[in-house]
């Protein structure tokens, strides 16, 4: 990875007065809903993304690791002081019981070396465990008797909440629950086949459907309409071995087929002279990759929105049109479609959304990596004095705000 030193994207909001619709409010509790990074190529922004989401798979993941299995965590490995060193991660978040947490830990391929949750119920925090680097642990009176016990079936290379919560400690089991299911990372979302057949399918198809319908023509793609079906279709012989099967009443039952996702999308074309339109249908398949990524995501979009969830998408115009990358910034600036309080951090190159009519200055971030020591540094436009009414985005474009690329002249033989 290319972050050495502390880097640190914060929700919180400034003092700033500016935009009070981009701020969700949760009870005593304050947060902005997007943040939109920038950087030259190679800057460091999908490593940023990267180490997020390795962290959150390691959690996620911890119960089913083996003994002695290596973590997955690569080191800064341009400074022989850091390329052995581990790395430090920190969450803090406001969970389902409307309480602040701070969860974070030390870790490097091998083992943990130190874990910690804390929850604010006040303003002090209190400390529900600490783990140390030698193994030992700390706990507050209230939560020993509960905790202590179910240190003896956590190991090195797995996280103390994910062990304590599969053991029912109750104390952990809200944290966990927004580390595994509050905030969702995308790096690819050219990758999102299998979650849009579960958005699809079951008793609340029908508004997911509605919503992608609604979705696509607010974004201008001239789609009327959209047909999905669920077709169930042989498993090929060859390849049956190779899926797992289901152990019910002591027997392993092997799938005899799959579900396939069948979608068909009409359109309103008029004739040469303007009228009467006709409707066409076409495959999923056949529609542009920008329309099949938008069917893809509008389903996790959805979710997002009704749960309140945190997502992160990494290089979000990658496919997606500027006035459509807009178009989502905009539903999660909307008190009224984004009433849970549902948060969209991305990275972009789409300098159109650098506007103070848009952002304030503490939601726009951006990362650079220094040419001679190979670092990237994660910084928010909020540390500039920036006059109401700037133009960021030609401030951007000159190098006002750094995070550019520095081109350099030449001819390419």
């Amino acid at each position: 990875m290319s972050f050495k030193e502390r880097a640190v994207l914060s929700l919180d909001p400034s003092k700033d007065k500016e935009h009070p619709e981009n701020i969700n409010k949760k009870g005593d509790h304050k947060g902005l809903n997007v943040i939109a990074t920038y950087g030259a190529n190679a800057s460091g922004k999908t490593n940023f993304f990267k180490a997020i989401t390795i962290a959150l798979v390691m959690i996620r993941n911890s119960n089913t690791r083996q003994v002695n299995e290596p973590l997955p965590i690569t080191p800064f490995k341009f400074s022989p002081d850091s390329a052995t060193k581990p790395s430090k991660f920190e969450f803090q978040f406001i969970a389902r019981d409307n309480k602040k947490y701070v969860y974070g830990f030390t870790a490097d391929s091998r083992m943990i070396y130190d874990e910690y949750l804390l929850r604010y119920s006040s303003r002090r925090p209190t400390k529900i465990f600490e783990r140390k680097s030698d193994g030992t642990y700390e706990f507050t009176a209230r939560e020993k008797n509960a905790l202590f016990p179910l240190t003896q079936w956590n190991t090195p290379n797995k996280f103390f909440i994910a062990t304590a919560t599969m053991w029912n400690a109750q104390s952990t089991k809200v944290p966990l629950e927004w580390l595994t299911g509050g905030i969702d990372t995308y790096t690819d979302l050219s990758a999102l086949t299998h979650d849009a057949v579960m958005g699809y399918q079951g008793e609340n198809a029908e508004e997911y459907i509605h919503f992608t319908e609604k979705i696509m023509g607010e974004a201008d793609i001239n789609i009327s309409k959209i047909d999905v079906k669920l077709k169930k279709i042989p498993i090929n012989p060859n390849i049956m071995p190779l899926i797992p099967g289901l152990v019910i009443n002591g027997q392993l039952i092997q799938p005899q087929e799959q579900t396939q996702l069948e979608v068909k999308t009409y359109h309103e074309v008029a004739d040469k002279a303007g009228n009467k339109k006709k409707q066409y249908s076409l495959q999923l398949g056949e529609e542009s990759v920008g329309t099949q990524l938008l069917f893809s995501f509008s389903p996790l979009l959805k979710k997002a929105l009704d749960d309140g969830k945190t997502i992160m998408i990494d290089e979000i115009d990658k496919s997606l049109h500027p006035a459509v990358v807009k178009y989502i910034v905009n539903l999660f600036r909307n008190k009224e479609i984004n009433k849970s309080g549902a948060q969209l951090i991305i990275t972009t190159h789409n300098t159109s959304l650098l506007s103070l009519n848009t952002f304030r200055r503490d939601q726009v971030y951006f990362v650079e990596k220094n040419r001679d020591t190979a670092i990237s540094r994660l910084y928010s436009m909020d540390e500039y004095s920036v006059r109401k009414g700037e133009n960021i985005e030609k401030g951007y474009l000159l190098g006002r705000y750094g995070a550019v690329p520095d081109i350099q002249g030449g001819d390419i033989i």
